[in-house]
């Protein structure tokens, strides 16, 4: 620790070490820090956001946290910590849906989705398109032939005579043309395959007129009628904690390893940072607070709320004392006072 040997220079330098401990943890904490405040505030109405920094100063300060930082590994685990006790917390037993959402909130949400008819279409026309659709569809429909006329097989063995005469005609098919079954199932199975596709491909416009605005708006508020006084709990019955915990993970994974490293996400990112810019970079400092909601009241009850507790806590551990001394020393060991002193004649 630098030693100040002019006493006249220590003096002030203990004195002045005093005065900022008192200021920091005496009755004249809040009314300082709500001068200072005010001062701040009254700055930010002279400066505009470019006059402060650069647009590429904010995409490097993002990109360095966002893009570049290496994650540290305790992350997943907090992530899973945090998304097991979220599943078992007991809030979800007495938490119904519409305490979370309103029905109003939900006829919009409804509405919005509604009218994206667009999307509508291409999912039905994609869908009614797969040829696993099809495929399932059609074997479906041929598993039921099948076994409509296994029952009728069936049926006809009860009738006398009928038996026989079933297996006489299944003789003689056998004989003249020993493929003749194995090439009609064949045939079947193709037809009823055609004729799926050719179905659900005709039923696309039948789909699209029944599933209208109104239809798809009464179904899915028919839905919400249902399940809206259910407990948030109820969902456990189709999301585990393991898999609501694996869900976390994957996503801060997928968003860690792969996502943030695209093109695509860097460049969301900088248009992002220019639209901000573009719309608020001659603006100042004070407009910008308040569009987004940021008021003199906000930030003087949040130093309110912190300054005074982290600072006792500091004088508690002995700790302020030094960073107030650390903050003081350089300039009172700098020599600037001395030359003061001797230019009065001190």
């Amino acid at each position: 620790m630098t030693i100040l040997t002019h006493p006249v220079v220590a003096a002030l330098f203990e004195a002045h070490v005093q005065h900022s401990h008192a200021l920091l943890t005496g009755d004249g904490l809040i009314p300082h820090l709500t001068h200072e405040l005010d001062a701040d505030l009254a700055n930010a109405s002279l400066l505009t956001l470019n006059a402060v920094v650069t647009r590429d100063m904010i995409k490097s300060t993002v990109h360095a946290y966002a893009v570049e930082m290496p994650m540290a590994g305790g992350i997943p685990e907090l992530v899973g910590d945090i998304a097991r006790m979220l599943h078992a917390h007991p809030m979800q037993e007495t938490t119904r849906l519409i305490d979370v959402i309103s029905d109003q909130q939900v006829r919009e949400i409804v509405a919005k989705a509604v009218e994206m008819r667009e999307v509508r279409e291409r999912v039905i026309h994609e869908v009614l398109g797969n040829p696993v659709l099809a495929d399932m569809a059609g074997d479906l429909i041929l598993r039921g032939i099948k076994g409509y006329l296994a029952q009728g097989n069936e049926a006809a063995k009860s009738i006398p005579g009928a038996s026989a005469l079933m297996g006489f005609g299944k003789s003689m098919l056998s004989k003249a043309s020993p493929d003749l079954e194995k090439k009609l199932d064949e045939g079947l199975q193709t037809y009823v395959h055609k004729s799926t596709q050719a179905t659900l491909r005709s039923s696309e416009k039948a789909l699209l007129e029944r599933l209208n605005d109104k239809a798809l708006q009464r179904i899915a508020l028919d839905f919400w009628a249902e399940i809206k006084h259910q407990p948030a709990s109820a969902l456990r019955r189709f999301v585990t904690a393991e898999t609501l915990e694996e869900c976390f993970v994957i996503g801060y994974e997928y968003w860690r390893s792969e996502l943030r490293k695209t093109p695509y996400y860097q460049a969301v990112i900088d248009v992002g940072v220019d639209a901000f810019f573009d719309k608020y970079g001659d603006s100042s400092l004070a407009f910008i607070l308040e569009e987004v909601g940021v008021t003199r009241e906000m930030i003087l009850r949040e130093i309110v709320r912190f300054a005074p507790p982290i600072l006792a806590t500091l004088h508690e551990q002995g700790l302020l004392d030094g960073i107030i001394r650390r903050q003081l020393l350089p300039f009172y060991a700098s020599g600037r006072i001395e030359a003061v002193l001797a230019a009065h004649g001190v």
